[in-house]
């Protein structure tokens, strides 16, 4: 009996100190602590969401910084077709890039990959367009997202 008891009182306490779950976010007052190098493979409305993330300090100025290298952008889509008609059914767009993390003598480099797919047998050419655009969005901010984690786990 006493150990049913011990159990009872050990389970919640188990359970509350198990969800200490934060979210991962960049603080805004770092800005200073990285310097950025973007490559021109790099799509404008990405470069433009990592630059106000990360801010662009190239002062010249390395010392206890971690420099972020984003290079290599690619950008491909694969069609699909089958059916009777031979029309294409779906499409999978796919984003890759290269992230480089630095800090005086840790180094880490990795390769980020997001795919996504999508119906593609719409009659309307604009709604086609529209689906592409909102799902260049969403990679974008999916690499954004990628690119936090992977600095954060790099300073931790």
């Amino acid at each position: 009996m006493q150990y049913f008891k011990n159990f009872l009182f050990l389970v919640p306490i188990f359970f509350i100190t198990s969800c200490n779950f934060n979210q991962v976010v960049m603080n805004p007052d770092l800005k200073n602590n990285y310097i950025l190098t973007l490559d021109d493979s790099i799509p404008q409305k990405l470069e433009e969401k990592i630059l106000n993330l990360f801010g662009k300090n190239n002062d010249g100025t390395k010392t206890n910084r971690v420099e972020i290298f984003v290079n290599e952008f690619q950008f491909n889509d694969y069609t699909i077709y089958s059916g009777s008609a031979f029309r294409s059914l779906e499409t999978e767009i796919s984003a890759t890039l290269v992230l480089k993390i630095l800090k005086q003598k840790k180094i880490q480099k990795k390769e980020i990959k997001i795919m996504k797919r999508y119906k593609s047998n719409e009659l309307n050419p604009f709604a086609d367009e529209g689906m592409i655009k909102t799902i260049k969005d969403n990679i974008y901010s999916e690499i954004l997202n990628e690119i936090i984690i992977e600095v954060s786990i790099f300073e931790m």
